[in-house]
């Protein structure tokens, strides 16, 4: 069976994992949202996240809350590279299979199915509106 995509990574999905492994390795990355509220007269410091739909929070003390906001910093910023990664290798693989085929493999935005998320318009159900008794 022939490979479908070079095993190569491209220079750019390069740059963008390097930048991902020296994010990683340089400090400790936390999912959530690191605030303060004032309660009283003293500041309290939250780390707030969703977990199975609902919200957590975690107290964090006064002298933790500059690492864990370095952390939540980290996490955003690991999370926008995976995207950019992501968004890289899709375009490597629309060219693949574009270059194997001869043909476009993604729909444009606008240009698919009735009612469907790529945009086309959106149909009522005939059986969804009312009539009015007369």
């Amino acid at each position: 069976m022939r490979p479908m995509i070079k095993k190569r990574m491209s220079a750019p999905y390069r740059e963008v994992s390097s930048r991902l492994k020296r994010l990683l390795t340089e400090g400790r990355v936390i999912e959530g949202s690191l605030y303060r509220s004032d309660r009283g007269n003293t500041p309290r410091h939250q780390l707030s996240d969703r977990a199975t739909g609902r919200f957590r929070n975690i107290y964090v003390p006064a002298d933790f809350a500059e690492d864990v906001a370095a952390w939540s910093a980290n996490w955003a910023e690991a999370k926008r590279l995976l995207k950019e990664m992501s968004e890289i290798a899709r375009a490597e693989l629309v060219e693949a299979i574009t270059a194997r085929t001869g043909r476009r493999t993604v729909a444009k935005p606008g240009r698919g199915a009735k009612g469907s998320a790529s945009g086309g318009p959106r149909r009522k159900c005939p059986t969804a509106t009312r009539r009015s008794k007369g």
